[in-house]
């Protein structure tokens, strides 16, 4: 009879890789979007359980911009995994921001899109995506 040796992968493990890669895509979506002339307002901004990833503006406008990051192989692109859910949460989360800053700026709503290659976050190898109006605000 044959033996199965059952081996757990840590789900630590792979909450911390994952957090790793959306902490380096940030990171160079800030870099981005201050060689593009933004100002960086925010970088995850939190409300409750609510967060805004990257807070900018540039020329009168304010920018949410929702990063999302992807080993390369993977089976959803990045800003694919924005979906409707995830538009209304960054649009709650916004809206508080805007109240509680008192802003009355046109909004807009970006994604920004990583995948990195093969070395993971250590490597220099990455694609970078800006989405600019990636979707408006739901009435």
């Amino acid at each position: 009879m044959p033996t199965f040796v059952h081996r757990e992968e840590s789900m630590e493990g792979k909450k911390r890789d994952t957090l790793k890669t959306g902490r380096r895509g940030e990171e160079l979506a800030v870099n981005y979007l201050k060689s593009k002339g933004f100002q960086i307002f925010h970088t995850n901004w939190r409300a409750g359980h609510k967060e805004l990833d990257i807070v900018a503006g540039k020329d009168g406008t304010i920018h949410f911009i929702e990063v999302r990051s992807r080993s390369r192989g993977s089976i959803v692109s990045p800003e694919q995994t924005v979906d409707r859910s995830k538009q209304r949460m960054v649009m709650a989360a916004a809206r508080i921001y805007m109240a509680r800053y008192n802003i009355r700026a046109e909004a807009r709503f970006d994604v920004m899109a990583l995948v990195f290659g093969p070395e993971g976050t250590e490597g220099s190898d990455y694609e970078l995506k800006y989405i600019p109006d990636a979707f408006t605000l739901l009435l």
